[in-house]
């Protein structure tokens, strides 16, 4: 898999001042500031509705009333708009309904070309088998449940070779088994030197990943936080 190069002194992404709205003058996300560096797990920790989809939504550009004092992608200026950062995230999203005439293969190369990547057979079949994803595999879309539609997403995600994965609310909709590989696929990115952006109302997805979490709450983020090792004190932090 053709992993695209980072520098390894600086963080991948940091943020300052970024503030997000709907309506003028309502802020939902207020000044927050979020830095993620090479082979890291951060935890986005927040009860659902306090803003985590939207955060991610604002640093890919998906949302657009947001703003910011500083976006620097490997410390150098950058948007979250920019061809340059495009190339360097991939962002899986808690609920997608795109492409709903798609199947997997068809997806997976529109991903490959995408990120202008080789196409890893092998590297695919272990997310497939990983995700339990054999038999859906010609299934379109539109006709998948909503957990093999995130399992496929999740495949395409650790497929693509971005530096920079930000996995929203990654667990809902998935089964236990599922779970687990999720787990495992994490910690493997991680330890390949990729970073990972995790939000998530469940502890335990975090005491299974993430080295160090943020809190988000009432449009604010606080942190970050060493992972606690128990669940009971994850949650004890909203």
């Amino acid at each position: 898999m053709d992993i695209i190069a980072v520098t390894q002194d600086a963080p991948l992404l940091t943020i300052e001042g970024l503030s997000a709205w709907y309506e003028p003058n309502h802020p939902v996300l207020k000044d927050i500031n979020i830095e993620v560096r090479p082979g890291e797990a951060v935890g986005l920790l927040g009860a659902n509705g306090a803003g985590k989809t939207t955060l991610l939504h604002s640093i890919c550009a998906v949302h657009r009333k947001m703003d910011y004092r500083s976006f620097l992608l490997n410390g150098e200026p950058s948007s979250p708009r920019s061809e340059a950062f495009k190339h360097q995230r991939y962002l899986s999203l808690t609920e997608d309904k795109s492409f709903p005439t798609w199947d997997l293969s068809n997806f997976i190369r529109f991903i490959e070309r995408a990120y202008r990547m080789r196409h890893d057979a092998a590297r695919l079949e272990s997310l497939v088998r990983g995700f339990h994803f054999e038999s859906y595999r010609t299934t379109v879309f539109a006709e998948l449940s909503s957990g093999s539609r995130k399992k496929a997403n999740l495949i395409a995600a650790f497929h693509a070779p971005a530096p920079l994965l930000l996995l929203d609310e990654p667990v809902d909709f998935l089964d236990f088994t599922a779970t687990e590989f999720l787990y495992s696929a994490i910690v493997a990115a991680r330890d390949d030197g990729r970073s990972v952006l995790l939000s998530s109302h469940i502890a335990e997805s975090f005491t299974r990943c993430t080295s160090s979490v943020h809190v988000l709450k009432d449009g604010i983020l606080t942190g970050p936080f060493p992972t606690p090792q128990d669940p009971h004190d994850v949650a004890s932090l909203i």
